[in-house]
């Protein structure tokens, strides 16, 4: 594994990208070989069963080895359990995250963070944007509701934190989501810009909480919410806001993994702010990889336009060379994709019951 150097490789690492088909296609070679994508993203259309999943994950790896860097691939997906599952059976239908705050249980949370973890690197995926650290305190919230742990923050931070070591006892990167709470709001930030106007004394005696306590156990990589804290920054998503991202997540908080943004195909940025100011508008504020999950071309011009803007100088060189340096450091821990493809037999012996535990937390 050798480090990159060159402005492609540098600003490659920074992005997150989704892609087409369920076997390697010379698109997707294209993005490994020639943008030097950092990770890949994986839908329901990379997914036939786990057997082929494995397959186009080992695939996928093999092109990234045999790279000019070397180096490996995030391959993530999201899988949180209830309506956010990526891959269906026979990975194990898990129920939403509001059961472990039912269940009030730091062992059920932490089982649960094994359980799903374990069926995950069974296929060769080494992140999972989980869990959802929001506080859910709007019921009318019409996209986090039953996604949230609790509507107690403290509650949260600790079966986060539960969730999160079983999580890493199998190797797997945990995403903490999403910077710095959604739990408030009123609009989905997939159709439309939100904004929570609670003071700032609020946000951080709740929202703030669940992320403070995870980064003090150690959490790896956080994802930005696409909404305006008008107490903080009136102007600027989370995503693109230099306030939230170094004043508060870094300064405050003391983050120093990897900030990555949410989907910049949803319509609270794509709406509101031009896609090509999103490389230099994400720097500024302190994004280490920009996240896209659909348009392999907008993936392109994202890249190209971050390197134009570095080689340039709009975009200093120092702040791209330290997010790679983050990348670097936890590529380090990435566990190998298994040389045999899983046995789903014994998932349902294994991880089933747990579901079903899991289950009967869930009021009525």
């Amino acid at each position: 594994m050798n480090h990159p150097t060159s402005i492609p490789e540098l600003t490659g690492q920074m992005l997150m990208a989704g892609f087409e088909g369920t076997t390697v296609t010379p698109e997707t070679e294209d993005l490994i070989c020639n943008h030097h994508v950092g990770g890949l993203i994986l839908f329901s259309r990379n997914y036939e069963n786990p057997k082929q999943l494995h397959t186009l994950i080992g695939d996928l790896q093999n092109i990234a080895s045999s790279t000019s860097t070397g180096l490996p691939l995030f391959i993530s997906v999201d899988q949180e359990g209830g309506r956010v599952a990526r891959l269906t059976e026979p990975f194990t239908k898990y129920p939403p995250l509001c059961c472990l705050g039912h269940a009030q249980s730091e062992s059920l949370a932490y089982r649960f963070g094994q359980s799903l973890a374990s069926e995950l690197a069974d296929v060769g995926i080494n992140m999972d944007y989980a869990p959802v650290l929001d506080v859910h305190t709007n019921p009318e919230n019409p996209i986090i509701g039953d996604r949230a742990i609790a509507s107690d923050p403290e509650m949260v931070a600790r079966l986060a934190n539960s969730f999160i070591k079983g999580f890493k006892d199998k190797g797997m990167i945990p995403v903490g989501k999403h910077f710095p709470g959604h739990g408030d709001t009123h609009l989905d930030s997939h159709l439309d810009l939100p904004k929570v106007e609670r003071d700032a004394a609020t946000l951080e005696a709740v929202e703030l909480v669940p992320f403070r306590e995870t980064i003090a156990q150690g959490l790896d990589v956080i994802m930005t919410a696409h909404v305006i804290y008008t107490a903080w920054d009136p102007e600027n998503t989370a995503t693109f806001s230099k306030t939230i991202l170094q004043d508060i997540l870094r300064q405050k908080l003391g983050f120093q993994g990897i900030i990555m943004s949410d989907d910049l195909e949803m319509k609270a940025v794509e709406n509101y702010f031009p896609f090509n100011d999103f490389p230099r508008m994400g720097i500024e504020a302190g994004l280490d990889m920009f996240l896209i999950c659909n348009s392999v071309e907008k993936v392109k011009t994202l890249h190209d336009c971050l390197i134009q803007e570095v080689e340039s100088g709009v975009i200093p060189k120092a702040p791209i060379q330290q997010s790679v340096k983050r990348i670097l450091k936890l590529k380090e821990k990435l566990i190998p994709t298994p040389s045999t493809p899983p046995d789903p037999e014994h998932w349902q012996k294994t991880h089933a019951p747990l579901a079903g535990e899991m289950q009967s937390h869930i009021p009525g």
